[in-house]
């Protein structure tokens, strides 16, 4: 008995056939929500996006998930003890890190320098004025009105 011949190219016709309807109908999807999105109000940013009311609650969630994830590798037998004790380490140093700089960036802004200090328009800060001085309209500095 003979075979019939086998052939794959209807097979790859097939394929290349529903890959460039897939391609089509998600350009077309982009499109849509290309669309969609330029029609959109304008949301102005609120004044504090960036922070969590609760950081410090945020931070001990990833760093306990962490070292669950960590000790779950260890208790399966994926990790051994050394290795998941070197892991944790290194959470903990990253984490202590990334605490020392984030303490640094969020209170930079609130801390007014004490040498040269100016606003956010890069003006010279001045000492509030008593009553008995009269306003003279320039703003100088602290330093000059020592001496």
């Amino acid at each position: 008995m003979a075979h019939p011949p086998v052939t794959t190219g209807g097979g790859w016709l097939l394929l290349l056939v529903l890959a460039a309807w897939l391609a089509w109908k998600t350009a077309r999807a982009f499109v849509r929500a290309y669309d969609l999105l330029d029609t959109l109000p304008i949301r102005t940013p609120k004044e504090n996006t960036t922070m969590s009311r609760y950081p410090l609650r945020i931070a001990g969630s990833i760093v306990g998930a962490l070292t669950a994830v960590v000790s779950g590798l260890v208790g399966s037998g994926l990790f051994t003890a050394d290795q998941g004790n070197a892991v944790t380490g290194v959470i903990t140093g990253l984490v202590t890190l990334l605490a020392a700089f984030g303490v640094v960036v969020s209170t930079e802004q609130k801390v007014t320098p004490l040498a040269d200090p100016r606003n956010r328009q890069g003006q010279p800060l001045t000492p509030a004025q008593t009553t008995g001085e009269a306003l003279t309209g320039e703003a100088g500095s602290w330093e000059a009105d020592r001496g």
